[in-house]
């Protein structure tokens, strides 16, 4: 095998070279075709200039060693491997596609900054996270994930690639030769880990950490951390925690964006035990909530389905313009089956010349009882009404989603623990709230995180005399905050948010300061759930956050 290659060169006698894909530092990426089973490859290949370094050719060896054990949906799959005249050849299925690092800059050139809507960037960290767990189960750490080692076809799939600097979590079968400099810091400044920049021993958290990374980069359009070269980029990350997305992209759930910075977080102890944590996590993020989400992109796959992905329609930039949308299920095994969703053409009905005589139906004759139906529908209307106009003038009511609501007070306030294990959020505290006085107030115990540890927030739920809608205020005595109201229209006070109903508001503040929240559903429970709390001053360095509330009030909707 020549050490330079070109266009219908022959590899292994099999593989014809079709054009040049992608070239890396080491790497050319080819695109071939496959002569024995007539399908298209990619041919992975060393560069002239290293093919005769022996480390960098076991380097090689060992990524090929590496994919022939992921077998995995979300991994790209190695096909073959051919060694011929010192060179060696790695032969992976064919992407027809494009990668997130293509994506985004796709984005950003004509939209600004490339951001992804929250749909497609859960989509895509779910599928990664999938693969990094099946990576870590063999024994693997990547060390390189970042926007381009990620493809996407059209048809919404996400696959990892790139193994080239994947090391062994552990010594196996006496191959635990690292095969890299100390004085180079593998894989790509941007996104490293921590552990990484200080060259400390790795595991599959610094994997996740980087994947943290990525998706940061999907919500906000750009990493957290940039230095004036790569050595300044990837120090950065120990001495700062990441920018708080809440305040670059409101739009986002806190429950996701508590997911992505508990990624990264620091130190890796301080992360999800595991990327199969992280799939979960992202899952629960998603169907734990109660309020849709529109997508912003092309890409919408269903979330909250275990057996199925359903993506809407085909990744904008990859489809040709004159496609018509598609619904693409794919099922368990991974086999897309793909519905076409456009319209059937009026044209095409059978003409009624073709229909016996007494099937044949007069157009006019048919209008008939549909303007028999409207009259009714419209005199029955406004019955209903002014039915409903005398009962709210009488009785000071009204309805609301078929839920009768009047002026309401409030009743009782307690503090809310999710989780449950603390019992009680300093209840003791809770008369701040109401006492008119604005140098007292509730406050959560003191947290090691932000977002309140693996609770993901706690709260404070009003009990109201009745049903109500209304407004709920309070002033947030610490920054920056998030928070979200969800009601109940149960007697008894829910002991899960899942068990709540409607997520009716949220809000955030990079100051303290009043936060409204406008509650349009029926509520006879009304929770504001903090899910972010600021840096408090009576808080120990270990423990630094606190979230404090005072002046909370309900005031009905007149």
């Amino acid at each position: 095998m020549a050490t330079s290659q070109h266009s219908d060169d022959l590899i292994g006698g099999r593989y014809r070279l079709t054009a040049p894909i992608a070239s890396g530092g080491m790497a050319d990426v080819w695109r071939a075709q496959d002569l024995t089973l007539h399908r298209e490859v990619a041919i992975k290949l060393l560069r002239k200039n290293v093919v005769n370094d022996k480390t960098v050719r076991e380097r090689f060896r060992r990524e090929a060693r590496a994919l022939a054990k992921l077998t995995h949906p979300n991994i790209v799959p190695l096909y073959d491997v051919i060694e011929e005249n010192g060179q060696v050849a790695l032969v992976m299925r064919y992407i027809n596609g494009m990668s997130l690092r293509e994506l985004l800059d796709e984005k950003g050139n004509n939209d600004g900054p490339g951001v992804l809507s929250v749909y497609t960037t859960v989509h895509i960290g779910r599928s990664i996270a999938a693969a990094l767990a099946k990576a870590h189960a063999e024994n693997l750490v990547h060390r390189d994930i970042k926007p381009g080692n990620i493809l996407i076809m059209p048809n919404g799939d996400v696959l990892l690639t790139d193994f080239g600097i994947a090391k062994p979590l552990k010594s196996s079968e006496g191959d635990d030769t690292d095969l890299t400099r100390t004085d180079i810091m593998m894989g790509t400044a941007k996104y490293l880990s921590p552990e990484q920049v200080q060259g400390r021993s790795l595991d599959g958290r610094a994997d996740m950490y980087a994947l943290g990374l990525v998706l940061y980069e999907c919500l906000a359009g750009n990493v957290p951390f940039k230095g004036e070269n790569d050595q300044a980029t990837a120090i950065a990350r120990l001495s700062r925690d990441p920018t708080p997305l809440q305040g670059i992209r409101p739009d986002v759930p806190s429950t996701v964006l508590a997911v992505v910075h508990r990624m990264l977080r620091r130190k890796p102890e301080n992360r999800y035990h595991s990327c199969a944590e992280v799939v979960d996590a992202l899952e629960s993020a998603m169907t734990n909530l109660h309020d849709a989400i529109t997508p912003a992109d092309g890409l919408t796959p269903s979330i909250g389905a275990p057996t199925t992905r359903v993506e809407r329609g085909v990744l904008d930039p990859l489809m040709p313009q004159k496609q018509k949308p598609s619904l693409t299920v794919v099922s368990r095994d991974n086999t897309p089956v793909t519905r076409d969703r456009t319209p059937t053409p009026r044209g095409n009905a059978r003409p009624k010349s073709q229909l016996p005589a007494q099937q044949r139906t007069s157009t006019k004759r048919n209008y008939i009882p549909i303007a028999l139906l409207l009259t009714a529908s419209l005199v029955m209307a406004g019955f209903l009404w002014k039915g409903l106009q005398n009962t709210k003038s009488s009785t000071n009511t009204s309805v609301v989603n078929k839920v009768q609501v009047g002026p309401v007070n409030v009743v009782a306030m307690h503090s809310y623990d999710p989780n449950g294990d603390d019992g009680v959020e300093n209840e003791s505290m809770i008369p701040y709230l109401t006492d008119n006085n604005p140098d007292t107030a509730w406050t959560t115990v003191c947290y090691g995180n932000q977002y309140f540890g693996s609770k993901g927030g706690v709260g404070v739920v009003v009990q109201l005399s009745g049903m109500g809608i209304g407004t709920l205020n309070t002033t947030f005595k610490t920054a920056p905050w998030n928070a979200e109201v969800y009601v109940s229209q149960s007697e008894t006070v829910p002991t899960t948010i899942e068990g709540w109903g409607l997520r009716v508001a949220d809000s955030f503040g990079t100051n303290p300061g009043v936060g409204t929240f406008t509650v349009d559903q029926p509520a006879r429970q009304v929770l504001l759930l903090l899910r972010e709390a600021g840096r408090s001053t009576t808080c120990s360095n270990n423990n630094p956050f606190k979230g404090m509330l005072s002046d909370l009030s309900f005031t009905s909707a007149k």
